[in-house]
């Protein structure tokens, strides 16, 4: 079991990475949490990888509108894994939370945008709007006054809000 292992956390990184790529709108990456990153080191790494790797691609493409990163019931990744999107808010590419099923929890440095019960599609679409009418997030590092960033995720926040009322009130 100890030489198969490897082989099969490459395999569900393979698995991921090819399912993250079918963008669901230009300059969006949608990232998924999956079941088999529980309480596995190496395959919280392929999670935490992945981000990195999706962010990445975002960037060389240039001018990136955002990550959808849908989580488990309350819109949460494993430890690596929210690291990596928090790092990506730091660099300018906004997340917006989903949660499978469930509500997302706030994180405590408000930095992730609530999608509340949009879908990945709706999501996405949402921040290649915010991108185009508020503009692209500022680069922060770390230790630095984050006010300008936060002002701005501030406005890509109200129009996610918006866009789940008008979509509750459709109901």
């Amino acid at each position: 079991m100890g030489r198969g292992r490897p082989i099969h956390a490459l395999l569900g990184l393979f698995l991921a990475i090819t399912t993250a790529w079918a963008s669901v709108a230009p300059g969006v990456a949608v990232v998924r949490t999956v079941p088999w990153v529980q309480a596995d080191a190496t395959r919280d790494g392929a999670a935490e990888m992945l981000v990195l790797l999706e962010v990445a691609r975002l960037r060389q493409l240039g001018n990136p509108a955002g990550v959808v990163a849908v989580g488990d019931r309350r819109g949460l990744f494993h430890t690596g894994a929210e690291e990596a999107l928090r790092l990506a808010v730091m660099r300018g590419v906004p997340v917006v939370k989903l949660a499978h099923g469930g509500q997302v929890l706030p994180a405590p440095h408000g930095l992730f945008l609530d999608g509340g019960q949009l879908s990945e599609a709706e999501a996405a679409t949402l921040l290649v709007r915010c991108r185009d009418r508020h503009g692209v997030l500022p680069a922060a590092t770390e230790g630095a006054d984050l006010a300008e960033l936060r002002a701005r995720l501030q406005l890509y926040q109200s129009e996610f809000t918006l866009a789940a009322s008008a979509r509750l009130a459709a109901r």
